[in-house]
């Protein structure tokens, strides 16, 4: 049966306290039931003095009465022990709703209503249910003590307000589940505890901030946030995540992205899964420790990726996984940032700088460069080395990095750079070179051009030379033996002066050999013998002294005559294919 009212005074029938409740709505005062029940030792007794029915706050609610001139009507009341159930499916509430410090018996039901505003700060509650609740002003849980909340689909147009607040979900379900809920302003979560996680898939908003919390779940993400659309900024700075991880799958983040300090573990896939995030700003995870790998697949990021003073650990996957990202600015892994796991960023784009410097790896990490595109790669001091570095197809602007920072395999297939810094001599940038396994001759032929570029022609030549001898350790035996020879003769064209010395040896050893056994006359009426003519005329093919035809050799120097004839032709074909192999490299 509805009571009615009239004008100037509520029900009869109603306890005091709900009396109290109607005349505070008039004149538009709160109502604090803390501040005036006895203060009895009683524990019952000061709960029982507090007790306002949910009845009859649904009543006067939607049948608030009527505010005194020049009052705007309200629900405020504080310290109240709310009986039954607060029910109000589908319900249109006009005026601010205000419950703080309230201790509930049952859950909240709000699914589909409508209303102002809901204060429900410092207030008790089993649980909260607010799927497609709308909302003109803010929702405040401040300090709020809760079962699960669910706001699925819920529509606030001003900010919802979490700090403090300690919320428990039920078994495997979220402490928030907001998917798909759209908030005007932020929803701001310092400090809040929820053990279940908080849920908002799809969701838009403002801003997030969910600072200095601790979140967790037993088998999902504990902050999802897949397709999360906001227009400024994530700040998960100093959060704490027990168990389960972030989620950001596809989410668009308009400003920064920020886990400062932050702590997130996750012992059965990524702490931080955001492949396809989209962020206009940076990625900022300075000083934060991470258990289970980072994963920004195909990411994109308007400004820095920094995690300086990071981290990072994993071991069933890459410690941080950013194969097909752009990053627009930097990427920082620097200032003792430690790395226990893989570095992916594979086909990655990085317009500014990726830093190493100052990072430590552990000896089962490795950097995966291949194929990817940067501005500049400094990694000039690493406190201690990954296992391996693969820049294979990699476009680097410039290099900047010691001997002391080479890992010790590197693979440098196709790599393509543009500087490297320091300019070191040839024999320690070919210690660079050989740390890659198998031959290739991209690597020789680009650092060799690199130097020309600088000018530094005997650095050149000696990469070349190096080069060919790579190569020939690669060969099958007779080409072994025969670049061997080129060597040792004329250095593959790239040492002219062992020609001239090849030459002199192999003509003094000639010399002195006829010099002790003469060949006979060919007549009577030749020139006299000059042995280093004679050897001069056996060894060089293209030279005719007057000497071979001259003389006959005997016995077994017939023997060195003819050795003397193969190998000058071996020493003139090695000259002329090394002169024109450094032709043709000097006319590129």
């Amino acid at each position: 049966m509805v009571v009615e009212w009239s004008m100037s005074t509520p029900p009869a029938q109603w306890s005091a306290n709900a009396q109290q409740l109607w005349h505070a709505m008039r004149t538009g005062a709160a109502l604090d039931l803390a501040a005036s029940a006895p203060g009895s030792t009683n524990r019952a007794s000061r709960s029982s003095s507090r007790e306002i029915a949910a009845e009859t706050i649904a009543r006067l609610l939607l049948q608030p009465p009527s505010p005194e001139p020049g009052v705007v009507s309200q629900l405020h009341l504080i310290g109240a022990t709310i009986t039954g159930k607060l029910h109000l499916p589908y319900a249109t509430v006009e005026i601010p709703v205000a419950l703080v410090d309230c201790r509930f018996e049952a859950a909240v039901e709000l699914n589909d209503a409508s209303l102002r505003a809901v204060d429900l700060s410092g207030s008790s509650l089993p649980g909260l249910n607010g799927d497609r609740l709308r909302i003109e002003g803010d929702l405040a849980l401040v300090r709020t003590v809760s079962g699960a909340i669910s706001l699925f689909r819920a529509d606030v147009a001003g900010d919802v307000w979490l700090s403090g607040a300690k919320i428990t979900g039920e078994g495997a379900d979220y402490a928030l589940r907001a998917p798909q809920m759209r908030i005007g302003g932020g929803l701001y979560a310092e400090s809040v505890h929820a053990l279940g996680g908080l849920n908002l898939w799809g969701s838009q908003a403002f801003t997030v901030e969910v600072t200095n919390g601790r979140l967790s779940h037993a088998t999902h993400a504990a902050l999802r946030c897949d397709g999360l659309h906001l227009a400024q900024d994530l700040r998960c700075t100093g959060v704490s995540v027990d168990g389960g991880g972030v989620s950001l799958f596809g989410a668009t983040i308009g400003g920064q992205c920020w886990f400062n300090h932050a702590e997130i573990r996750n012992d059965t896939g990524w702490a931080i899964a955001a492949p396809s995030v989209r962020i206009g700003g940076g990625f900022y995870g300075r000083s934060m420790a991470v258990h289970g790998g980072i994963n920004l697949f195909a990411a994109a990021i308007g400004e820095s990726l920094e995690l300086s003073g990071s981290t990072l650990i994993s071991h069933d996957h890459p410690a941080l996984r950013a194969s097909g990202a752009r990053v627009e600015a930097n990427l920082e892994l620097r200032s003792g940032a430690v790395i226990a796991g893989c570095v992916s960023l594979s086909r990655a784009e990085i317009k500014g700088t990726l830093r190493l410097s100052d990072s430590a790896f552990t000896d089962t990490s490795a950097i995966d460069l291949q194929g990817a595109t940067v501005g500049t790669l400094d990694m000039a001091s690493l406190h201690t080395l990954p296992r391996s570095l693969d820049l294979g197809a990699a476009s680097i602007g410039r290099i900047d990095d010691s001997p002391g920072s080479w890992p010790g395999r590197i693979e440098l297939d196709r790599l393509a750079y543009q500087d490297l810094r320091p300019v070191l001599p040839a024999d320690q940038r070919l210690a660079w070179l050989d740390r890659s396994e198998g031959y290739n001759p991209q690597p020789y032929e680009r650092l060799a051009a690199h130097y020309r570029e600088l000018g530094h022609d005997d650095d050149a030549r000696s990469v070349q030379l190096a080069r060919h001898r790579k190569r020939r350790g690669a060969s099958r035996p007779p080409a072994r033996v025969w670049g061997f020879f080129e060597d040792l003769t004329v250095g593959y064209g790239y040492r002219p002066g062992r020609a001239l010395l090849s030459l002199l040896t192999l003509t003094s050893l000639i010399s002195v050999i006829f010099a002790a056994v003469p060949p006979q006359p060919a007549s009577s009426r030749g020139p006299d013998f000059q042995p280093t003519a004679y050897a001069l005329d056996l060894i060089l093919p293209v030279l005719d002294l007057g000497q071979e035809k001259a003389f006959i050799p005997t016995g077994s120097t017939s023997w060195v005559a003819w050795a003397s004839a193969m190998a000058g032709w071996l020493l003139a074909t090695t000259v002329i294919a090394g002169l024109t192999r450094r032709l043709s490299r000097t006319g590129h």
